[in-house]
């Protein structure tokens, strides 16, 4: 069964498919709500909250075609509800500050030897020197395999602009590492 078939009967009260849905994003969910929270706890909780009210609003919810962007768009903007609910003194500008707790580690990536875990370190550095809008398009590019038109969606962007990001983080990376590699000593 594809997703927008399993999303419809959810829509039409299928706890089967709602289940299915669930077990099918959360992984995908946690690892990106993680990036934005770094609390485990809070991710999970608001993992849970989402389909909640998912279930919840079923009746008002339409059809969507691309289930994984609506669901992490979706827990992004929960995730960031949280973080402004803890920090009511200090009013958090979506837009500015939304992101800038994504930072790539070396979790990220699968390290088979050393002369690899040292270009993969250099990356890592490369990556977090990024400005946060970057950062963030080069993770779900890259690291999630979303679409651009997708990401657009989830980063409440146009398509052209992500593109833009992703273009501009690139050759950022590119530049460091052609200042990181003429710099060092000739042995």
């Amino acid at each position: 069964m594809n997703e927008s078939n399993r999303w419809q009967l959810f829509l039409n009260g299928d706890k089967a498919s709602f289940s299915e849905l669930f077990l099918a994003y959360h992984d995908d969910l946690y690892r990106y709500g993680i990036k934005l929270s770094r609390d485990p706890e809070t991710v999970n909780d608001c993992i849970q909250n989402l389909f909640l009210r998912l279930w919840k609003n079923r009746n008002k919810l339409k059809p969507v075609r691309d289930i994984k962007p609506y669901l992490l768009r979706s827990l992004r903007n929960h995730i960031i509800d949280i973080l402004e609910l803890e920090k009511q003194t200090i009013p958090i500008n979506k837009e500015a500050e939304e992101l800038s707790s994504i930072e790539f580690n070396a979790e990220d990536f699968i390290i088979s030897n050393q002369n690899e875990k040292e270009t993969q370190e250099k990356i890592i550095q490369l990556l977090n020197q990024l400005p946060h809008r970057q950062r963030h398009a080069i993770y779900l590019r890259y690291f999630e395999e979303m679409e651009f038109e997708n990401i657009a969606q989830v980063m409440n962007m146009n398509v052209q602009s992500v593109r833009n990001s992703i273009c501009r983080g690139l050759q950022a990376m590119r530049s460091l590492l052609l200042i990181l590699y003429t710099c060092l000593p000739i042995i």
